[in-house]
């Protein structure tokens, strides 16, 4: 699991789930890492789980298929499953900013 320093001063906190050390996990993790660089400026608290390691964090959010992104912060909750390389999809399904516009995104 990677957590991000000051994670509580963070406007944004995703948990991305994954199924062990697959090919398609470890495209999910590059997708989404790159989707926080560019779109998130950073500003993002990113936890990964891997659902064989921690199936009861899994359970516990209700995710039982790989690879579900989950916005945690800010409420309400949202995820989205499945394919996470369509950038604008996935920010548009998460209800997250596009192209850096924090501002209109925290509103």
């Amino acid at each position: 699991m990677t957590v991000a320093p000051d994670a509580g001063d963070l406007p944004f906190a995703l948990t991305l789930f994954v199924s062990g050390a697959s090919g398609l996990s470890a495209r999910a993790i590059d997708d989404v890492r790159l989707l926080c660089d560019v779109h998130l400026e950073a500003q993002v608290c990113l936890a990964v789980v891997d659902i064989h390691a921690d199936p009861a964090a899994a359970l516990s959010r209700g995710v039982s298929v790989a690879p579900t992104l989950v916005r945690t912060r800010p409420l309400p909750l949202r995820r989205i499953v499945g394919d996470l390389s369509q950038t604008e999809r996935v920010l548009a399904m998460l209800m997250l900013p596009v192209d850096g516009d924090l501002d209109g995104a925290k509103a």
